[in-house]
């Protein structure tokens, strides 16, 4: 069997000072243009349960590189959590990469929708990654080596995080960190 090892990550961020002034930056590193097989007979597909608690050791080893520059750990919120958790399993299940879902959304949009608007400042990591062993620990490493991920990350006016996953039926890996600083 050919194991295809792919990774693409992006970095979005934007504060709200006023509707005319939300100008998101979009850092893309890799292909959006990847092709990927639809069936690896092979692959298992994890439980919900098993993704809730990837989501959460992501979370945990997010906060270390934080930890470990001085930086306060970020609070996991579930309301967040769910918007990042919707957004990996849109590009999981309709097969795109990208901050600006199908509809025309960006994460301040998704986050509108969702009822979480009282915020000042929101941000957004995406990955998607396919063949790795640790795709956890890969996406992470990445995110690190990458300076407009890295910036998100490490931005000590977040206060409020969650990673959502979503796994496709080909084994790919879909990432959404979402940040927030509230009103």
């Amino acid at each position: 069997m050919k194991i295809v090892l792919a990774l693409v990550i992006s970095a979005f961020a934007f504060a709200a000072s006023s509707a005319q002034s939300l100008n998101p930056t979009n850092v893309t590193v890799g292909s959006n243009d990847l092709a990927r097989p639809r069936k690896v007979a092979t692959f298992a597909m994890p439980t919900p349960a098993a993704i809730a608690e990837l989501e959460r050791t992501t979370f945990d080893l997010l906060n270390a590189k934080r930890k470990e520059r001085g930086l306060r750990a970020l609070v996991w919120s579930d309301s967040v959590a769910a918007v990042a958790r919707e957004h990996s399993v849109d590009m999981a299940t309709m097969d795109y990469f990208s901050h600006k879902d199908m509809n025309g959304r960006y994460v301040s949009d998704r986050a509108d929708s969702m009822g979480l608007s009282k915020w000042r400042a929101i941000g957004e990591n995406i990955a998607f990654n396919r063949g790795f062993s640790d795709p956890i620990s890969r996406t992470v490493e990445l995110w690190m080596n990458s300076a407009s991920h890295r910036q998100n990350l490490l931005d000590d006016h977040w206060k409020e995080s969650a990673v959502g996953i979503a796994v496709a039926n080909d084994g790919s890996y879909f990432f959404t960190q979402v940040f927030l600083d509230k009103k």
